[in-house]
């Protein structure tokens, strides 16, 4: 973490790091993603620890959804710690690859609501915990039974 060197430079505040994420995947730029090299997020069915990991795993749903994109409502911090809230929009035209195998591309297009709280140091992000309802994602993607 670079601490400030001149009168009027400012620590990276937890905002700053979480916009230059979502902004790094939405881009689909992962040197430019704040990951911290001991980062680790927990989603619905997954944990992943360590940077590259981290990575990986966000490039799944890039490459299952090459237009996706996320997109805040409202983010909230206190000091290094963050919680927000948004949408995810994309059209499955990729292979997505889950632990039960792949699901290969419908086509369809999904919007889903997220949730995300999220712990910070200086410029880095150290970890989020992912929300979001995946019995609507395997709806929108008309892969739950009719």
């Amino acid at each position: 973490m670079a601490l400030p060197t001149t009168i009027g430079d400012r620590m990276p505040s937890a905002r700053d790091v979480i916009l230059k994420h979502i902004d790094a995947f939405n881009g689909r730029d992962s040197d430019a993603d704040p990951w911290a090299a001991d980062a680790e997020i927990t989603a619905p069915g997954a944990q992943v620890s360590g940077r590259d990991n981290v990575i990986g795993f966000l490039a799944v749903f890039q490459e299952a959804f090459p237009d996706i994109r996320l997109e805040i409502k409202q983010l909230l911090t206190d000091g290094p710690a963050a919680a927000a809230e948004g949408t995810l929009t994309g059209t499955h035209n990729g292979v997505l690859h889950t632990p039960n195998g792949d699901v290969a591309p419908t086509g369809r297009a999904v919007e889903l609501r997220w949730a995300a709280v999220y712990v910070t140091d200086g410029d880095t992000l150290k970890s989020e915990h992912l929300f979001f309802d995946q019995m609507d994602f395997l709806g929108q993607l008309g892969l739950l039974p009719g």
